[in-house]
């Protein structure tokens, strides 16, 4: 492999999920001390000097422990089609800010999101992205695709009910109701789901909450939305 087709990430969770469940090369680890796990993996002892540089950062908590990864691989939207019934997935319209897509994904692995569709602008091969996720992109299969749209008419060709979460929205989640595929569509804080996006999408709904705060943090929002569609669809 290309040396260019590797990235370094940080922090203890994830680079124990990246090594138990072995979708990806893990070309070199870099600890300040010895490594007491079952995965067998090779660490060589280094100072923290070491690890800081990698990183550049001195807010970036890598726990003394650094691993030279195999960057993701993605499906494409011609991917779409092999989806099994019974999936649930989402698609990620401007969202941009890393750890938020990070904490997605970890909402994501926690209830049962099989696929996270993105666009591919969007680099997801971030220390920072992986360390927000603790470890959850190795649980997920991710789509990168040219044009959410084009994405959204091969989800319906191929079964999947699209749903917009929209904050102007008639209907409650509690009030719609899943198919058998299922994507949800999530905006940006500022601007929400674009209007074509919208417009392309099956049903809106909007979560209940306070009239204390205008909106969630997209995060936030995805943990709620994702464990309803667990209660409904995975119990």
């Amino acid at each position: 492999m290309q040396k260019d087709n590797f990235f370094w990430v940080g922090g203890k969770n994830t680079i124990h999920e990246i090594s138990k469940w072995k979708r990806r090369t893990i070309k070199q680890v870099l600890s300040t001390k010895k490594i007491n796990t079952s995965e067998n993996l090779q660490e060589t002892l280094v100072d923290q000097k070491k690890i800081n540089k990698i990183f550049n950062d001195p807010n970036f908590v890598h726990q003394g422990l650094a691993a030279l990864i195999e960057k993701t691989k993605f499906l494409k939207d011609k991917d779409i089609k092999n989806i099994p019934d019974h999936s649930n997935i989402v698609l990620l319209d401007n969202v941009n800010d890393i750890r938020n897509i990070g904490s997605i994904i970890r909402n994501c692995a926690a209830f049962e999101i099989s696929h996270l569709i993105i666009e591919k602008k969007i680099n997801i091969d971030s220390h920072y992205l992986f360390k927000s996720a603790s470890g959850a992109t190795e649980h997920i299969q991710f789509i990168k695709v040219s044009n959410l749209n084009t994405a959204i008419q091969e989800l319906k060709r191929n079964g999947f009910f699209v749903f917009s979460a929209a904050l102007d929205a008639k209907q409650t989640m509690k009030e719609i109701s899943f198919g058998s595929k299922n994507c949800i569509v999530l905006g940006s804080e500022g601007e929400g789901v674009r209007n074509l996006i919208s417009k392309n999408s099956d049903e809106h709904f909007k979560i209940e909450h306070s009239s204390n705060i205008d909106s969630l943090n997209v995060s936030n929002t995805s943990a709620i939305i994702f464990n309803h569609l667990y209660q409904n669809t995975c119990k």
